[in-house]
């Protein structure tokens, strides 16, 4: 992320205290500006509308019509260029899973202090995914295969293919190989591009070495 820009930030969670918590360490952070908070979905909707919000802090319980989750697959519809990052304290498996198939880029587990809080925000403001590192141990992904087509793009990402260069082979347009390949690292819970590369090559190997091409 760049440190020239500033991310708008809105917070939606039901607890006035935690808001107030993640108001002041965000405060701390120049490149950080929180523009709104809500603590139910009505008021994330009203403020997602009209104040130019880069990334969602989402609580998952929220005593609302829908939960946090719902409310992210809600937004990720309507904006395709909103980042949510989910804040709770629900360490159970098919809440991470869930989040990630909404289109949840992480998963913070609640009681994280300000670096741990930065460091997701940089993760998933810069395109990888964020899984916080007291989430129990990772699902067999099996239970979400790839599709056809992000398994293709997986076997070119195995022979070093950029997103450009993937896009011209399989006749798509750049942001649709760049949605697959979140997608792919969401469902494989992968949490950047290098891990993505590794996954590719360990399944698929590679045909040369990276320094010869």
């Amino acid at each position: 992320m760049s440190t020239e820009s500033i991310v708008k930030i809105m917070i939606v969670e039901d607890q006035p205290i935690v808001i107030h918590g993640l108001c002041q360490f965000l405060d701390i952070v120049p490149a950080f500006k929180v523009v709104a908070t809500a603590r139910n979905t009505d008021e994330a909707r009203r403020h997602i509308q009209n104040l130019g919000i880069d990334l969602v802090i989402m609580d998952i319980r929220l005593q609302s019509d829908i939960d946090g989750i719902d409310l992210t697959a809600e937004f990720r519809t309507q904006f395709e260029n909103l980042i949510v990052l989910i804040y709770s304290d629900e360490k159970y498996v098919e809440f991470v899973r869930r989040a990630l198939r909404a289109g949840a880029r992480g998963y913070l587990l609640k009681g994280s202090g300000i670096e741990k809080i930065k460091s997701a925000i940089d993760t998933v403001m810069d395109g990888s995914i964020y899984l916080d590192g007291g989430l129990p141990v990772r699902p067999d992904p099996e239970v979400d295969p790839l599709t056809a087509r992000e398994e293709e793009i997986l076997r070119l990402v195995a022979k070093w293919k950029t997103t450009k260069q993937i896009a011209y082979e399989l006749k798509l347009a750049d942001a649709t190989v760049k949605s697959h390949k979140q997608n792919i690292m969401a469902k494989l819970y992968l949490s950047g591009l290098n891990e993505l590369e590794r996954e590719a090559i360990r399944r698929y190997g590679n045909p040369d070495d990276r320094g010869t091409g």
